[in-house]
This record gives C-alpha cells, sequence and structure tokens, in this order.
C-alpha cells in the first residue's frame, strides 16, 4: 500500500502580522500583569483589592518549582495525582487602556495557550471558557470596551484533573498557567480570519496552488470589497498578483482562489527548506482594510509500507527525536527565543524529523521547523487512557485546532491522534479506544486531506487499533524497561508480518541517563552515560537494518519534568540526549557522529575527567566522528590514524594528568577535540 500526500502549501497561520493603515495592529501584552495561585469568587471584580497579587510577565506557570518537591512515593492506582503538586485555579489580571481613536474597529483578544481550562472576563464582563491547554483561542472584546480609560482584563486559569479532557494522565509535568504568548488584536470590522493555502497537484514541473479564506463582516457593511494575492519566490521576486471582486455583505465569506501555477517550483525539503511568501489583501471600498503575509512551501511525499517514506520522490530516511516544551528553571513557559534554541539544537545534532509531544505546540516552534527543514509529526494530547461523550468532543475540538492553526507548514506531514492508549485501559472499556480513533481519523481527512494520520502504541491488546490509522507508530523501550536489546528487532519484524501493508515508524525508543554519571562495562540499565550509549548503538543499527520502518524518533531529545518519575533524578525523566537544562549528553554527539552533515569530533567523555585503574590497564578510548579519518594524540604522540566507525583506540594513561587531542578531517576540513584525563592508579 502506498500513501501518497498531493502537496499542501503552507502559511504560518499565526505569523506576525504587519500593521497596516486603518488595518490590522497585533500587539503583544506579556507585560505587567498581577498574579495569584489559588481560587477567588470576585477575581474579575474591578473593585478587587490586590493584596498579595505577584507582579509577573507573560510566558508564566505556577509549577515551575514544586513538581519537584520531595514527597513519598505512592503506589496506589487511585492516588489523587494532584496531590504531587499545585493542580487548581490560578487568576490574572492586567490593565489595558484602548484609545479613542480605535472606536469602530474590531478588537481581540488572544491567547497562544493557557492550560487548561481558562475563562476571561473585560470590565467584569464573561467573555467565554476555552478547553484544552495547546491549542491557540481568542476573544471579542469590542463591545466591552472603555475607549480612552482603563480596560481590566482577568483570566482564570484551571490545570486541575479532568476526566473529561485530555490527557487525563501522562507522564509529564502539566503545568498550569498562561504559559505562551498573549496580544490585543486590531482590525477594520470586515477583516482576514484566516488563510489556507494548497495545492492539488506539484511535482518537479509545476504547482498548482490555491487560497482559501474566510472573511468576516462583523457589522454588515455592503460596501465593495475585493482581494489580492501576491506570491513571491523564496529570492522575494513576484510571481503571481491576481485582484478580485468579492460580496462580503454576509457575516462569513469564504473566499476560494483561481488555481494558480509555479514552474520549476523550488522545493521544500531538510537540505534546502525553501519559503515562497503569499500576501492576502483585503479592501473594503477601494481601501486596503487588512493584510496577512505568510510563508509557505512546496513539498510532495509518500509512505511505502515496504521502501519507507520518499520526499519530492526521493528515499529520505526520517531520524529524530521527540520534545517536550519544558526547560529548567521555566516549566513550560519558555520565550520564543528558547524554543528556537531548543529547535536549533534539534537540527544541529542532525536530526531531520521531529515528533512534537504530546501536543499542539508554540507556533513559533512550527515556523523554526520550516525555516530549517525538519520534517514534524504534531499530535493531540489523547494520552494513557481516553473518556466518554464529553472526552470525545474535547479530543476532537483539540484536533480541529491543531489542524486548522498549523494546516499550513510545510514541515507537518503527519497528524497524530493518540498515544499509548490501550496500555491501562481496562479490557471492556478498550472498544472507546478504537471508537476514538475511527472519529479522530475521519476527522482528520475531512479537515485535511493531504497528510497521513497516526499513533503510537506501547503494547497490541484487543482490536488493532492501529489499523485505524495510515501509518502505525511503536514505542519500545527493550533493554530499559524489559528484556534486551536485541528483542527489539523481532519485536518489530513480528509486527512487520502482522501488518505487512502498513507503512511503520518507531514513534519512541529511549533509555535514562544522568549526565556526568560514568559506569566503566555496566551490565544493567543503571542511568549511567555507557548503558545508554550501548542501547542506543544497538536500536539505531536495528532500525538502519530495516529499511521498511520509514522513520524514528529517539525519546527524548530534552530531559523533562515528569512528577511521577522517581529515578535517579526524582520528577525528571532522563531519556533526553541532554539534560533539562540543555547539556549534551555523550549519546548526543553519538547521534551526531551518525546523522550531521557538518564535520564534527568528540572525545568520549568531557564529563568523566577523573578515572581510574590498574598500572599497564588498557583502557577504552572512543571518538565519534563523521569525518573519512581520525587521528588521536595521547600527551602529545600520536596513537594512530583511523578511518572506519566505530573510532576505538586502547591507551594505557599514566598516572596524573593525560592530554588527549582527536583530529578529524574529511574533504580537506579539518576539526578538533581536545580533553584531559586525570588518571588515578589503584591496585
Amino acid at each position: 500500500m502506498n500513501i501518497k500526500i498531493n502537496t499542501v502549501l503552507l502559511m504560518l497561520f499565526l505569523s506576525i502580522s504587519i500593521l497596516f493603515a486603518d488595518g490590522r495592529e497585533k500587539i503583544n501584552i506579556n507585560e505587567n500583569w498581577k498574579f495569584k495561585k489559588g481560587e477567588y469568587n470576585y477575581g474579575y471584580k474591578i473593585s478587587l483589592v490586590e493584596n498579595g497579587w505577584e507582579k509577573i510577565n507573560i510566558p508564566h506557570t505556577w509549577n515551575v518549582w514544586d513538581s519537584f518537591d520531595d514527597r513519598e512515593w505512592n503506589e496506589d492506582p487511585d492516588f489523587e495525582i494532584a496531590e504531587y503538586y499545585y493542580r487548581g485555579p490560578g487568576w490574572y489580571r492586567k490593565v489595558i487602556n484602548i484609545n479613542e481613536n480605535d472606536k469602530g474597529k474590531q478588537i481581540f483578544v488572544e491567547f497562544e495557550a493557557a492550560n487548561a481550562v481558562t475563562e476571561v472576563w473585560l470590565n467584569e464582563n464573561y467573555l467565554g471558557k476555552h478547553i484544552g491547554g495547546y491549542g491557540g483561542f481568542k476573544f471579542d472584546i469590542t463591545k466591552y470596551i472603555n475607549y480612552g480609560g482603563k480596560n481590566l482584563l482577568a483570566v482564570r486559569v484551571d490545570n486541575s484533573y479532568n476526566y473529561d479532557i485530555p490527557p487525563q494522565r501522562a507522564d509529564y509535568t502539566m503545568y498550569g498557567g498562561i504559559y505562551r504568548d498573549v496580544y490585543l488584536v486590531k482590525t477594520f470590522p470586515v477583516y482576514i480570519e484566516n488563510v489556507l493555502i494548497s495545492t492539488p497537484h506539484v511535482n518537479d514541473d509545476k504547482a498548482e496552488v490555491k487560497i482559501n479564506s474566510l472573511i468576516i463582516n462583523k457589522r454588515n457593511l455592503t460596501q465593495e470589497s475585493e482581494y489580492q494575492i501576491i506570491i513571491n519566490d523564496p529570492a522575494g521576486n513576484e510571481i503571481i498578483n491576481k485582484r478580485e471582486k468579492i460580496n462580503s455583505a454576509g457575516e462569513n465569506n469564504n473566499i476560494e482562489s483561481e488555481i494558480f501555477v509555479i514552474n520549476s517550483p523550488q522545493l521544500w525539503s531538510p537540505d534546502k527548506p525553501e519559503l515562497y511568501s503569499a500576501e492576502f489583501i483585503l479592501f473594503v471600498g477601494g481601501k486596503e482594510v487588512d493584510r496577512i503575509n505568510n510563508h509557505f512551501g512546496l513539498r510532495w511525499f509518500l509512505f511505502n509500507d515496504d521502501d519507507g517514506f520518499f520526499l519530492n520522490g526521493k528515499y529520505l530516511k526520517l531520524h529524530g527525536v521527540n520534545r517536550h516544551q519544558d526547560r529548567y528553571g521555566y516549566g513550560n513557559a519558555l520565550s520564543n527565543e528558547q524554543h528556537r534554541e531548543d529547535i536549533r539544537m534539534i537540527k544541529g545534532v542532525g536530526a531531520n524529523f521531529l515528533r512534537l509531544a504530546h501536543y499542539q505546540q508554540d507556533p513559533v516552534v512550527l515556523n523554526m521547523c520550516d525555516s530549517l527543514g525538519l520534517i514534524v509529526w504534531e499530535e493531540i494530547p489523547v494520552i494513557t487512557s481516553v473518556g466518554r461523550e464529553v472526552f470525545k468532543e474535547n479530543a476532537k475540538n483539540m484536533l480541529r485546532e491543531m489542524i486548522t492553526q498549523h494546516y499550513n507548514h510545510p514541515s507537518i506531514v503527519m497528524w497524530g491522534l493518540m498515544n499509548e492508549t490501550v496500555r491501562s485501559q481496562p479490557d471492556d472499556e478498550l472498544f472507546w479506544n478504537v471508537e476514538l480513533c475511527k472519529e479522530l481519523s475521519q476527522l482528520a481527512e475531512e479537515l485535511d486531506p493531504y497528510r497521513v494520520t497516526t499513533q503510537a502504541q506501547m503494547i497490541a491488546r484487543g482490536e488493532d487499533i492501529l489499523k485505524y490509522t495510515d501509518v502505525r507508530g511503536w514505542n519500545k523501550y527493550y533493554g530499559w524497561y524489559y528484556d534486551t536489546f536485541e528483542h527489539f528487532g523481532k519485536f518489530i519484524d513480528e509486527q512487520k508480518a502482522l501488518a505487512p501493508d502498513q507503512p511503520f515508524v518507531i514513534s519512541e525508543y529511549g533509555a535514562g541517563s544522568k549526565i556526568g554519571y560514568h559506569i566503566e562495562n555496566p551490565t544493567e540499565p543503571d542511568f549511567s552515560e555507557e548503558w545508554a550509549l550501548e542501547f542506543h548503538r544497538s536500536h539505531w543499527k536495528q532500525i538502519l537494518d530495516r529499511k521498511w520502518i520509514a522513520g524514528s524518533a529517539i525519546w527524548n531529545m530534552f530531559d523533562f519534568a515528569s512528577d511521577e518519575k522517581n529515578g535517579n533524578i526524582p520528577h525528571i525523566n532522563q531519556k533526553g540526549l541532554a539534560s533539562f537544562d540543555r547539556k549534551p549528553k555523550d549519546v548526543f554527539y553519538f547521534y551526531q557522529s551518525q546523522w550531521s552533515k557538518e564535520p564534527m569530533i568528540y572525545i568520549v567523555s568531557h564529563t568523566w575527567l577523573e578515572r581510574e585503574g590498574k598500572k599497564d590497564e588498557k583502557k577504552k578510548l572512543e571518538v565519534f566522528s563523521n569525518c573519512a579519518e581520525v587521528e588521536v594524540f595521547l600527551n602529545g604522540k600520536s596513537l594512530g590514524v583511523d578511518n572506519e566507525q566505530p573510532f576505538v583506540w586502547e591507551v594505557n594513561y599514566k598516572e596524573g594528568k593525560n592530554k588527549i587531542n582527536a583530529v578529524g578531517r574529511t574533504n580537506n576540513i579539518k576539526v578538533e577535540d581536545t580533553i584531559e584525563i586525570n588518571y588515578k592508579i589503584v591496585e
């Protein structure tokens, strides 16, 4: 079976809008909020005295530290997870000023995300509720504004456990708060609600482009309206310019452009992430009133059950990582630049594939994936177990938000529907998983027929739920939680035999390790960097040996907070290639030597500089490099040149300081690395 995708030409739905005369204005309002953790019956009241309220800026979470508090481990399955760290309501308040000259505009408050249930008031007027902790949302505040004066914006956010809201329970800390950007958006009463750019057909010779938009007319204005589409190529040269009349008398006006043809398209790929730009401009009565400028990419792809993944007609093995959005000292309240740093680091290890676990992530993350060339699996937070009808409707709304808001990113090829949902569900309730999967898969196909659906499961129980998505994803941890490394290949071969006509992706595999914790020749999963290295060497080879495995994603790029974990570092999942504070572990450099096209070299290990052993005992010295040849010097003396991975030498260290220098050479490029080991001779 082949799954063939006609390319989607993609805009950045939440990209920064530019201020035009009498047009759209998007103002960041992250600064100068007041916050109070806990419940307040009248937290939206103007008369409330804010004694004891904390002055904060957005992004913000109230769970930066409390999920790491010392506590006794509780194995009771009925134990309420909220007892581990604060999960409940928190209140935010901010005074905003809106000028008299903004009268006549449509004005919104827009949140990129808040976890998990958000209610909003302006000047004591209830605006509404948003359910879900990861999608963007907005409220129209126009009719409640005090023009020329102060306006109180009050927000109640609640991250309490809720059976009806995904996720019910998961292996990560569910931080509460307004943890992404907040904006004040001002538009003309007739404005652009969204822009969706797709292509019926793309190949090396041409791309057929179609642009759909929803125009909102809030005041039922009957003036003649027009739209203009301007498309520029990656170099900024205008290649399409079209202006058409529209009838915008009704409130909702769907616009569908003609099909535009781009000849000899510059295709988007991990090696050359070419991005076009498209401006959608709205005119009312001959005057420009709104404009949205987007970037998009051109590509097509195919998943083949026997031969793996193809991008733009060429075979490509997907190799990469999963990524959670939190960081030490910040929780999930990262700045845009911190998100960018993460994606640059993922690209820097040489990945071409990124699974965004386990939820819709910040718009800047997808923008970076587009511009740097990372192929993405993005998913909704249906994890571990599922609820009933209300849960199902909330999950479908989350899927609708994710696809609508991120539909146009060229980096995304897969929509993930659920993760490990059959692991703990009682046998007599497994049908709820299947029914939810069927409905989510159908909805995804309706919203976006140009991408594939997928899911990740850890075990098989009951009906084969994986057959209801296009691509099968497996999360397996052989040699960490159970069995041996070699069992991984046996398991995946058995699964291939059971589902020969469906593409496979290894959605998770990994081993925990503590940076700087070293054990020579470990014999069990002990959180040492050495055991993690052996785990990954074995699994990576087994994945490479099977071309039909379309791709794989390591669990995880970074260590992340997991309140339930009680391992080497409590309340941290330590399977990252880098630590929670973004320090690379040895396994990071192993994969960089396997994946990166930029010459690199790393002596194993920079975090193990105090070592010991018997006199004249030969010790293993390994260097990770992707160079054609590597030469190692010990205390100034060459130990020889090696031209084949793995690059390994046996050395005798002297008592005291031992300087090691490694030199890699490839294509007339030289890279070097140096460490100094203090060696103690013991009897």
